[in-house]
């Protein structure tokens, strides 16, 4: 049996990523001997825009045998598991990517590795969301250490290809990212709007972490042009202290009486609700390789409205599981609302959507892994 150590963010840490890390653990602990590090401190307070990356509603959901040792503010941490991880010698590591504050520890732990243990790097981005240089530079310092990029999208097989050309590509294998059950049992529909204080009205719902590359002003701006009986449902935590800026759209567009926010983190406990309350999700990304909100959207069988960037379209079929529209457009957004709103019978999308969450499911996802997992370590 192949020995696998997985490092990256768990439960009770809040978020898709913490999902998608010991999701993939459970999935290789069927043909591997999982070993699951995951931190202690996962951010440094002043560099994390939201209130807590903690849910306390997800305790119970936390993976048995995880071990909370690496604190992003203490190199003892990241000494203690490298030198750990270099006696153990497992045969490969895999090493959850997705923001630039965990560059050093990581690459502290991934020197530290005996010579025979192969770095898998789960790229969940390439490119930064708040791109700079220096965030660049030390990421690919660490797809560098790589022997295998595991991405998400054609999108980021570009990316790696223009940062390294056809080498990086050929340690690069292109998955996609598996659905996303976040949230508890799933409610009738009537039942979440009446939860949320909703009666009979449609529902396109704007969801999760609220930051400028998500295109939440470009959805507002699109508003004005929806048909006045659609309500905009605005819920997830802003970043950046951009929320006066949004109300100062809501008041600028004149749609203040459509639009309700819940500006804030909405807890494992909750999500359930606010998604089958929903009729619609609406993605109007500027960029992305791919979306968890998405992905947890299809779970609850609901279509997705979303621009047509990164690797979107790859999952998102027109007219099969939702409607594509050109990005930074709102015109087009507000139109693709009108036109989803207008079919009779939306069943036909929920259905599609139900169908993408079951294609893209973590059976395949592990089991590709754990091919290359046995190709590479053999």
């Amino acid at each position: 049996m192949k020995r696998v150590s997985i490092v990256g963010p768990v439960y009770p840490y809040r978020g898709a990523i913490a999902y998608c890390t010991q999701r993939l653990a459970a999935e290789l602990s069927g043909t591997s001997a999982v070993d699951l590090i995951s931190f202690s401190r996962q951010y440094p307070a002043r560099f994390y825009p939201g209130q807590s990356d903690i849910d306390p509603t997800i305790g119970d959901l936390a993976p048995a045998g995880a071990r909370y040792t690496l604190d992003v503010l203490n190199p003892f941490t990241w000494l203690r598991e490298g030198f750990r991880l270099r006696r153990e010698k497992p045969d490969v590591v895999v090493i959850c990517w997705w923001i630039w504050v965990w560059a050093l520890p990581y690459l502290t732990i991934t020197k530290l590795l005996h010579p025979d243990t192969k770095v898998f790097v789960q790229c969940h981005n390439i490119n930064d969301k708040e791109p700079k240089r220096w965030k660049s530079f030390l990421a690919n310092r660490l797809f560098r250490r790589a022997n295998l990029l595991i991405v998400h999208s054609g999108g980021s097989v570009e990316e790696v290809r223009e940062r390294f050309g056809d080498a990086g590509v050929e340690k690069t294998l292109r998955l996609f990212l598996p659905v996303i059950p976040i949230g508890r049992e799933i409610p009738e529909r009537a039942e979440a709007k009446r939860r949320l204080g909703f009666g009979e009205e449609k529902i396109a719902m704007f969801f999760g972490q609220i930051r400028p590359f998500k295109g939440l002003d470009i959805t507002l701006h699109a508003w004005r042009h929806v048909d006045e009986d659609v309500f905009l449902l605005v819920v997830g935590e802003i970043w950046f202290g951009d929320e006066e800026r949004y109300q100062a759209i809501v008041s600028e567009e004149g749609i203040g009486d459509r639009v309700r926010f819940v500006s804030r983190y909405v807890s494992d406990a909750e999500v359930a609700d606010y998604f089958s309350a929903a009729d619609v999700v609406i993605a109007s990304y500027r960029y992305e390789n791919q979306s968890g909100v998405a992905m947890n959207a299809f779970h609850f069988g609901r279509p997705v409205i979303a621009t047509a960037v990164g690797g979107l379209p790859d999952v998102i079929e027109d007219g099969m599981n939702g409607l594509l529209v050109p990005p930074d457009n709102p015109k087009a957004l507000a139109e693709a609302v009108n036109r989803f709103f207008a079919i009779s019978d939306r069943a036909g999308l929920e259905n599609g959507a139900r169908a993408t969450a079951a294609k893209y499911s973590w059976e395949r996802y592990g089991s590709a892994v754990t091919g290359e997992i046995d190709r590479l370590s053999s």
